[in-house]
């Protein structure tokens, strides 16, 4: 077992190497700015349109960086919630907007499969992506639930019991850990997508599904106040969580899911990389400070965040990996309505 920490080893060597790059570049922006010459800077206020209803971790996510943003720009950063479309609604509303720098998408790792599940036409390459922070795994249940283990659910499921999960919008990180899960059990749940983690968590709460499995970081005020109860990681390790306990790995109930390829959670924010380069260049440096300010840090720190970090090229490897992983794992499990193939989207090697 690992206890979740923050990860400063990993922001330290994405903030140095940036840092680096910057200082060994001299200032190419000659574009006016709000007060005069000199780097871009917003002229009016900028928008961060959000994939993902209120309260649920790419919510979070984008609240911080607005304010990190606001404190670094000197003018207004906001956040819109617009979910719908797994993804597609905000993504859409993003793209077709002037290459001003004042439209924002706050992403989650949904834009990977977008493609896949025909939501929206343009591939992650296709954006400036700048992922912040992101969280693990947990399947949970209420506390008057009759699923007292992961065991209790596989064998309910296996036994040809009906087992409603609640697990976010199609396109998300728990959806596609839900489709391992099955994978790797060789069960099939009733799955119920709702548009975000807070809804399909107060689903669970309210008897409306059975399970659900979403973000540790989401679910975590629901944890310590016992109006959840955690069966397993959703993860090939578990986790020691201060006022919550040991939670095991799913790991431990079913071995086969560690040899699966496995998605990874990713939020932040994002400019279309067609953008004019003062722009993309100004939104880099500013994300480099965002990532160092104690606004960034202390929102990671708050909810058991882990630390992301990356840009450019970084985030993009991320990126072309986990289009591979989501669009293929959702294709094959009937929840993806185009073949990846078309795409030119290779199977993941594991």
């Amino acid at each position: 077992m690992k206890k979740i920490v923050t990860s400063k080893l990993l922001l330290a060597v994405a903030v140095a190497a940036a840092l680096a790059l910057f200082a060994s570049c001299s200032k190419k922006a000659d574009t006016k700015a709000a007060g005069g010459g000199g780097e871009w800077k917003p002229t009016g206020t900028v928008t961060i349109y959000c994939v993902s209803a209120a309260g649920g971790a790419t919510d979070y996510c984008n609240r911080a960086a607005a304010q990190a943003l606001t404190e670094i720009f000197g003018s207004s950063v906001q956040v819109v919630n617009q979910p719908g479309g797994s993804g597609g609604v905000a993504a859409g509303t993003v793209w077709n907007q002037p290459r001003n720098g004042l439209h924002l998408l706050g992403f989650s790792e949904a834009v990977f499969s977008q493609r896949s599940t025909g939501v929206f036409d343009q591939p992650p390459s296709n954006w400036d992506l700048m992922p912040i922070m992101n969280t693990t795994g947990v399947l949970s249940v209420a506390p008057n639930s009759v699923y007292k283990s992961v065991d209790d659910v596989i064998n309910a499921l296996k036994s040809g019991k009906t087992v409603n999960m609640g697990s976010g919008t199609v396109g998300s990180v728990w959806t596609l850990k839900s489709v391992v899960l099955e994978k790797a059990a060789g069960v099939k749940f009733n799955r119920l997508n709702y548009e975000g983690s807070v809804p399909s968590q107060t689903a669970c709460m309210s008897g409306e599904v059975d399970v659900v499995l979403t973000g540790l970081a989401e679910q975590l005020d629901y944890l310590k106040s016992k109006r959840l109860i955690p069966l397993a990681m959703i993860e090939n390790e578990g986790a020691v969580i201060e006022g919550v306990g040991n939670i095991p790995a799913i790991t431990d109930f079913v071995p086969e899911f560690a040899n699966l390829p496995q998605p990874m959670q990713c939020i932040g924010i994002a400019l279309p990389g067609d953008s004019p380069t003062e722009i993309r260049d100004a939104y880099r440096k500013a994300f480099i400070r965002a990532m160092q300010s104690n606004t960034i840090k202390d929102a990671i720190a708050m909810r058991n965040f882990n630390v992301l970090g990356q840009y450019g090229e970084a985030s993009q490897t991320i990126a072309r990996e986990q289009e591979k992983v989501y669009s293929w794992a959702l294709y094959d499990a009937g929840q993806a309505p185009n073949e990846p193939s078309k795409f030119n989207i290779a199977r993941p090697s594991k």
